[in-house]
């Protein structure tokens, strides 16, 4: 997973506020192709000559608009999921850790659905920065 190794080499703070950058870059991509669509909608509805670029841009518009939401949707639930177990369960300090080992799924406990379906089931063990203490993040 390209997201862990960046995690171990810049840090999860980093690795996270990167990961909202290019999430919200996917959504403004989802925003201009949804102009494109319409755009292509009203000149495939004027006829004419324009008739053939409207419908082009209206297919071209689809596709960005259909692959920049399931991206959206995609790396900000990864960065959601990831987010949220980055606290230390000892001492709450938020980001401040250390990956020490990892692994493909299947956890000895089981794995995540959710994960499964966007990361590909890779856990890795967390250890704080600040106390020491180490966790599982799934």
């Amino acid at each position: 997973m390209a997201s862990l190794d960046r995690i171990r080499t810049h840090g999860f703070r980093r690795w996270y506020e990167r990961q909202l950058i290019e999430c919200h870059a996917w959504l403004l991509t989802w925003f201009l192709g949804l102009i494109l669509l319409v755009s292509g909608l009203e000149l495939a509805g004027a006829g004419g000559g324009s008739r053939l670029t409207g419908v082009s841009l209206l297919l071209g518009g689809l596709a960005v608009t259909l692959f920049s939401w399931k991206r959206y949707r995609l790396l900000l639930d990864v960065a959601e999921h990831l987010g949220q177990q980055a606290v230390c369960p000892a001492c709450s300090d938020y980001g401040s850790f250390k990956v020490v080992s990892s692994g493909p799924a299947p956890l000895p406990d089981g794995g995540d659905p959710v994960l499964e379906d966007r990361g590909g089931g890779v856990w890795f063990r967390a250890k704080c920065r600040k106390c020491g203490d180490e966790w599982t993040i799934k």
